[in-house]
């Protein structure tokens, strides 16, 4: 009994020596950040944050990650986070482990992590232990976006106090994120699984559960045990033999058990253990747990594109010149919104509130920018558009949806039927957007504008589905769209979307394009021009027309009764700026928007 005491008291020793530095970034950065090179001095670079945009991502695991701003920070910076001291010994080996998001963005931008230790907090007496680069294409190449695991040894026999560094550095293309970083003592037996490949969506049925796990240790792995556990049920286990795995190689592995899931939410742990039949001497670094959504069935996608744009952004002209002809060839088969933005200066004419809220959504700061499903694909160049759009539409979707629109005069109703293959709460986002818009044209040298955002129904924040697999949801919104920024109503387009909230992904997305009638009017028989105007407007229609003429608050500026075919109305009188014009007789009412410049 008392052999058996000193071994357990031996091994729990082993356990509380192994890491030496742990940071999570759950509570704060905690770590000193600082500019070291490149001409951006005034920012330091680096963040604590819950969630990533430019990728979207969510932590590794807990509640924070750190983030290195390399979409905002001009190419050729380097920005440095350095971690408190700690102390090693010289009979002891050591490794940094951590985890870091890739992206498939900006596939020739090497916005990289470069891995130090130092005997100094400062940037002196350096040891580069390695360097890996964001973008998936780049190395280390990995296959798919999403969140690996990377390990660096320390030299020998290194003692005494030492920090370690983190250098971002930037190339002006996506940000960076980094999660759970620790450095540890190298122990004999370690196998760490530093990669799961199950997708966090799925279809109903057999399942293969891959991934890898490396040799984190000092002894040759030559046997190791495979597991994997759904919701705390069965463990599945696979005895792996004949690896003959050294020190930092890693081994892919493919259960031997299926996983044949139904409809649902699951938890699915992953786990290596045994390494040459022996109990792993470090435990924190054997298991991966996801969340998994097993759909009942998938469909064809629709992606949706989401622009924001300005019209006295000169940048955002050349990207409409390079966009314009792919949307021309591509049109049908996506989505497409564009948000007019509020900068630079005073931003474009058409900028609201709400596509302010999807601007703060998504963390944009920069004109232009595009998400193609929410991921980032501002591409000037038409073979990285077309490039994006080929990953997009080849991905399944899991809902399915239809969507009819009425227009009554300036009151827009929108029935939705989403049919979920999956079950949880998700948003559902309708936009109304304008085909062409001309009066927005400002300084940048666009004249014409596709597709932008008059107005979100009911607004910008959505609305929550409570979703079921296979129970259809329907859903009815109505919006008054007066006051907004629309310059012909039988312009107009609706665009659906599923989106979930907390992790951005967009589910799937529709685009009701179906010729917009009245009920009660020939829309396309009444038209005022031109327009925009310097003040003179002739109305044609069929029949003659109440007019009434109000400016955006609602204040009554010009009316006249029995307003025939083709009759002139002066309002040079007017400051320049946006009207409505209501025209009204016994068949109905019609409300059209004017700029006067």
């Amino acid at each position: 009994m008392k052999k058996i005491t000193l071994l357990f008291i031996l091994f729990l020793t082993t356990q509380l020596n192994a890491q030496v530095l742990t940071q999570n970034f759950d509570t704060s950065l905690g770590w000193t950040a600082t500019h070291l090179s490149g001409t951006a001095t005034t920012t330091l670079g680096w963040s604590r944050v819950t969630a990533g945009t430019n990728p979207n991502c969510t932590p590794f695991a807990g509640a924070g990650m750190a983030k290195y701003a390399s979409y905002d920070i001009a190419a050729g910076n380097t920005n440095v986070i350095t971690s408190p001291a700690f102390t090693l010994s010289s009979a002891n080996t050591y490794k940094v482990i951590f985890h870091m998001y890739r992206d498939n963005a900006y596939n020739t931008d090497n916005d990289n992590i470069s891995v130090y230790l130092s005997a100094l907090s400062g940037s002196n007496g350096t040891t580069n232990l390695g360097t890996v680069n964001r973008c998936t294409a780049l190395a280390p190449v990995v296959s798919s976006e999403g969140w690996y695991t990377y390990s660096f040894n320390f030299p020998a026999g290194i003692n005494g106090t030492r920090y370690l560094r983190f250098n971002g550095y930037s190339n002006y293309g996506n940000n960076i994120y980094i999660d759970d970083i620790s450095v540890e003592q190298i122990v004999t037996n370690d196998a760490m699984i530093s990669q799961l490949n199950q997708n966090a969506t799925i279809v109903a049925g057999p399942q293969t559960i891959t991934g890898s796990f490396t040799n984190a240790g000092s002894n040759v792995i030559n046997s190791a045990t495979m597991n994997w556990q759904v919701d705390g049920g069965t463990i599945y286990t696979q005895n792996l033999t004949g690896l003959n795995l050294a020190a930092n190689q890693t081994f892919n592995f493919s259960h031997s058990t299926q996983w044949n899931p139904t409809p649902g939410v699951y938890s699915l742990k992953v786990w290596v253990s045994n390494p040459n039949g022996s109990t792993d001497n470090n435990l924190s670094n054997n298991e991966f747990i996801r969340s998994v959504s097993v759909a009942s069935n998938s469909t064809a996608r629709l992606p949706l594109y989401e622009k924001f744009t300005s019209s006295t952004c000169p940048p955002c002209a050349q990207f409409g010149i390079n966009f314009d002809p792919f949307y021309n060839t591509n049109g049908s088969n996506l989505a497409l919104i564009d948000y007019q933005v509020n900068w630079p200066g005073a931003g474009d004419p058409y900028y609201t509130a709400e596509t302010g809220t999807r601007r703060g959504f998504y963390g944009v700061n920069a004109a232009p920018t595009m998400f193609v499903d929410a991921i980032d694909g501002t591409n000037f160049a038409a073979a990285g558009l077309t490039s994006d759009f080929n990953n997009a539409i080849a991905k399944p979707a899991y809902f399915a949806i239809s969507a009819t629109k009425n227009l009554v005069g300036t009151n827009m109703t929108v029935n939705v039927t989403t049919t979920p293959y999956l079950d949880g709460a998700y948003r559902l986002y309708v936009a109304v957007v304008e085909r062409t818009t001309s009066g927005n044209a400002a300084t940048n040298g666009e004249t014409s504008f596709k597709n932008v955002m008059m107005k979100m129904m009911p607004d910008a924040n959505g609305t929550v589905i409570n979703c079921s697999h296979d129970i259809p949801v329907t859903t009815s919104i109505t919006t008054n769209l007066a006051g907004t920024f629309i310059e012909q109503y039988t312009d107009l387009d609706v665009i659906v979307f599923v989106q979930n909230f907390a992790t951005k992904e967009i589910m799937q997305s529709f685009h009701e394009t179906q010729q917009l009638g009245n009920d009660t009017f020939t829309a396309s028989k009444i038209r005022v021009y031109p327009n925009p105007s310097n003040g003179l407007i002739t109305i044609e229609t069929p029949t003659s027309v109440d007019v009434t003429i109000t400016d955006l608050t609602g204040k009554v500026v010009y009316n006249a009764k029995e307003v025939s075919n083709q009759s002139p109305i002066n309002l040079s009188n007017l400051q320049k700026g946006i009207y409505l014009v209501k025209m009204a007789n016994t068949d109905g009412i019609q409300t059209e928007k004017i700029i006067l410049k």
